[in-house]
């Protein structure tokens, strides 16, 4: 079996960073696109004839501005038709792992003795919520130039800033408003991301993001996020996200407020199977 081998190294850059004031996620999303395209060059595979079409992410340390990092990927799956390659992202200074993600590529291959082994967090089923008017639109806008990736269409930093966007307006709606949060010191902060690209938009397009609460706890949010093409209604991408009511001074969890957590489930969308 193969070893895993370096694909991006860098620093997180204090323009990379978010209210949360951590690594941004989609500029996560945006280097390990760059690590798919090196491993799959490696692979001598032409990374714009490919298309992702999944992707699974832990997020297990935050790094913060001025931290440096670095992400070792290989191959770890070729069966009918899709290469799964797997990332790991470390922080250079101490060697801890802080972030896994499982890229599933179509229209690339790999060899059986080019797998590496894949000792990442399993994947858990998250029930997707029924799709109604309780969803609610969060971001608007249409596809411009900067969002493009390699192949030239809508790219998956691009899709996530857009469902980084949906966190805000989503959480607005429980009460948990940008005034909320500054005053309180209370950011999102997120662990799990389940994203599958249906239909990747191309410049000019509009797009749509709608929103909605899918599961509340004690600390713990999670959210589902649509991208809609509103000429059509087509879907273009859904994202499952699974994140903590984050003390910003502690750099913890914390519970979430009890008025605010109902108000939040008073909003929560259905799971599709209970939807009537």
């Amino acid at each position: 079996m193969s070893a895993f081998f370096e694909t991006f190294r860098s620093t997180v850059f204090p323009w990379e960073t978010d209210f949360v004031e951590h690594f941004t996620v989609a500029y996560y999303y945006e280097k390990f696109a760059q690590a798919g395209d090196r491993t799959l060059l490696a692979l001598g595979q032409d990374p714009a004839a490919t298309h992702t079409v999944d992707w699974h992410t832990r997020y297990q340390r935050e790094l913060r501005a001025g931290d440096c990092y670095h992400v070792l990927s290989a191959p770890i799956s070729a069966e009918d038709g899709d290469l799964v390659i797997g990332h790991k992202l470390f922080d250079s200074a101490d060697g801890e792992l802080c972030a896994t993600t499982e890229q599933t590529v179509i229209g690339a291959s790999a060899a059986p003795e080019a797998l590496a082994v894949w000792d990442g967090p399993a994947r858990e089923i998250r029930p997707a919520p029924a799709w109604g008017p309780d969803w609610v639109r969060t971001a608007t806008d249409t596809v411009i130039p900067r969002d493009l990736d390699r192949s030239g269409r809508l790219g998956v930093d691009a899709m996530i800033h857009r469902f980084s966007s949906g966190i805000v307006q989503t959480l607005a709606r429980a009460g948990m408003t940008p005034a909320y949060l500054r005053d309180n010191r209370i950011g999102y902060s997120t662990f799990e991301f389940q994203l599958r690209v249906v239909e990747p938009a191309t410049l000019g397009e509009p797009v749509d993001c709608h929103s909605c609460f899918a599961q509340v706890g004690r600390s713990s949010m999670r959210m589902v996020h649509r991208l809609i093409r509103p000429t059509d209604d087509a879907l273009i991408a859904e994202m499952s996200q699974f994140g903590v009511h984050l003390d910003m001074e502690a750099r913890r969890p914390s519970a979430i407020p009890a008025a605010l957590a109902e108000r939040a489930r008073g909003i929560l969308v259905e799971p599709a199977e209970h939807a009537r």
